[in-house]
């Protein structure tokens, strides 16, 4: 088994077809085919079903490329680490984060990480553990910035505490209901959920049933920044999300926070990447400007 029959492996399954993963690599067609044919070989097994319009994986297959991706992950991981620890700055560090990890935390490590490390390609994704716990297994994701759900303690994933967190009411500038100071007179309104449990409405409905209420109305699930946004500006719905939403400069002026007369406890925030594995000096670096901007006060730049 070779690296170059691993990539045109990976090159395969994510394009579809033998011809576009050619086309993606820069490379002949048939020097695909055959690295695939000898990877095969090697295995024993068939990796792809070759159909009209291109291939699909096989289940072995299906396995076989998560492997293979983490295989991949990790060369890449420790090239990176090898030039960037002789004064190289190139590479490239994907982090997960939560909305409140862009808010609260990005907000205030992305100026400094550039400046440190300005040709390292930096990879976003808004997204929460549940669904980024995979890639982070993988090697696909380096590290994740965001709420852990309650009972989530993945033994292969190194779990950094960075701070506990509160949730705050907030509805669009001018909400008819911006007045009220208790949950009880929002019982009757309509709600969206930004929720990381597996089950979306729980974790609302949890906080209603605390104060002796029925489940609130739930109208809308949303799962990015700009959904939630778009549905509270144009809409009376009102959402329960972390503390960071009200504090962040970017959204002042276009959101309503209902000051209500009890705090409501949200997941503690957390950074988490896979254990015994460990991070580039990028992702070091950048790792630590994220504990750094969880203490509360602490300068970075």
């Amino acid at each position: 088994m070779k690296f170059n029959q691993l990539r045109d492996f990976v090159a395969v399954a994510e394009n579809g077809s033998l011809r576009a993963a050619a086309r993606a690599l820069g490379l002949a067609q048939p020097a695909i085919t055959r690295s695939i044919q000898e990877l095969e070989h090697s295995l024993s097994t068939q990796l792809f079903i070759r159909e009209a319009r291109g291939v699909r994986l096989t289940p072995i297959g299906e396995e076989f490329l998560v492997r293979a991706m983490t295989i991949l992950g990790e060369v890449r991981r420790a090239r990176e680490a090898v030039h960037q620890q002789q004064d190289g700055v190139e590479g490239e560090l994907v982090i997960g984060l939560s909305i409140a990890g862009h808010l609260g935390l990005l907000s205030k490590a992305l100026r400094p990480f550039r400046r440190r490390y300005p040709k390292v390609r930096l990879r976003l994704i808004e997204g929460f553990l549940p669904t980024l716990e995979g890639d982070l297994r993988n090697g696909l994701v380096d590290i994740y910035v965001g709420p852990m759900p309650e009972g989530l303690h993945p033994p292969d994933l190194h779990v950094t505490k960075l701070f506990d967190n509160q949730r705050v009411v907030i509805g669009r500038k001018g909400h008819p209901l911006a007045g009220v100071s208790r949950l009880v007179d929002l019982a009757g309104a309509e709600w969206l959920t930004t929720s990381i449990t597996h089950d979306a409405v729980d974790e609302l409905a949890q906080v209603f049933a605390e104060e002796g209420l029925p489940p609130p109305r739930m109208t809308v699930q949303c799962q990015s920044a700009l959904s939630i946004l778009t549905v509270l500006m144009n809409s009376d719905i009102l959402a329960m999300v972390p503390m960071e939403w009200v504090d962040s400069p970017m959204l002042q002026g276009l959101l309503e926070e209902f000051h209500l007369d009890r705090p409501f406890a949200a997941p503690p925030l957390v950074m988490v990447h896979r254990t015994g594995i460990g991070l580039t000096p990028a992702g070091e670096h950048f790792s630590h400007l994220i504990q750094r901007a969880a203490e509360k006060g602490s300068p970075l730049e």
